[in-house]
């Protein structure tokens, strides 16, 4: 199966872009799509490769269908989903677009197990508090991105297409982080593992990154970062040894002093929520194989030696 065109300059992912492609082709043929749901990290490129994909579908009749995108965060209960979003949906014909999908709330999750429960028959009829509303997927289409789908039920989950995205590898963050660079700013070829162990595993990152050196390099007159100046520019940035934020060095730092914790234990020595530990700073940890978890958290080999250097 051939890539679409429209994911040509997109980096990474290769598996996404075919499985996308076919449904592309598909669409084109049967004017329907599958409830496909994009699975992956914060910044993690969930946004940008639903738009690519939006932009790249065509009905039949050659038309395309507009995208309608909104956060599920913003989306109180099913009696606004139905008022601000759903009228708007049917009008248009529209591919939907959920970005947060799993922090959609509860009753709108239950009504959606009915209305995806789809069969040959594209037509789903669905009687809530609210009214009877209809859901014609010949004509709708609906894509959601999560970083936590087991906030979502089960029977719902099971629903969607799942397409997990694979973790970016350090070369392709570095030509992200380089193909958002103005061509008058150089990088020393010498400097390209430095700046590839302070990126953050996602292109959001690195894109924000590749910023940052613009603007430095506007306010210091730098052309060419060496690895003294990409050090300086480290240093003026604020950015950490391997892209670590200050919270994820004191669980570093924590585990270093202390040994092994549990979760509980590792809150209550670092004041930080238990959410905010395994949504935001384990993951990083794990990535960069610093930290493991088993039944407690605990550096790694390459965490201890890197704790002796903070």
């Amino acid at each position: 199966m051939e890539i679409n065109e429209i994911f040509k300059e997109a980096i990474g992912q290769e598996s996404v872009k075919r499985t996308l492609s076919v449904f592309i082709d598909s669409y084109k043929a049967t004017n329907r799509l599958p409830f496909i749901n994009l699975t992956t990290q914060k910044g993690g490129g969930k946004t940008f490769f639903a738009r690519k994909f939006r932009e790249a579908l065509e009905r039949p009749d050659g038309t395309r269908p507009p995208m309608l995108e909104i956060n599920g965060k913003t989306i109180k209960n099913a009696r606004a989903f139905f008022e601000q979003v759903y009228p708007l949906w049917v009008e248009h014909s529209a591919f939907l677009f959920i970005d947060e999908g799993h922090n959609i709330p509860k009753d709108l999750q239950e009504i959606f197990l009915t209305a995806l429960n789809v069969d040959k028959n594209p037509v789903r009829t669905v009687t809530t508090e609210e009214g009877t509303f209809t859901f014609d997927f010949s004509k709708l289409s609906l894509c959601m991105a999560t970083t936590n789908q087991e906030k979502l039920c089960e029977p719902l989950r099971d629903r969607l297409r799942d397409i997990s995205f694979e973790d970016y590898s350090g070369e392709e963050l570095y030509k992200i982080f380089e193909s958002n660079l103005e061509k008058k700013v150089q990088i020393d070829p010498a400097t390209k593992q430095e700046i590839i162990s302070v990126l953050r595993g996602n292109p959001r990152d690195a894109v924000v990154k590749a910023q940052d050196v613009q603007t430095y390099a506007s306010a210091t007159k730098t052309k060419v970062f060496t690895k003294t100046l990409w050090s300086e520019f480290c240093k003026a940035m604020g950015i950490n040894p391997m892209g670590l934020s200050n919270s994820e060095i004191q669980i570093v730092k924590t585990l270093r002093d202390r040994g092994a914790m549990t979760l509980n234990g590792l809150c209550s020595i670092t004041g930080y929520q238990k959410q905010a530990i395994q949504r935001d700073y384990e993951q990083i940890l794990v990535r960069k194989n610093l930290m493991q978890i088993d039944v407690k958290r605990k550096l790694t080999g390459e965490g201890i030696a890197f704790s002796q250097t903070i």
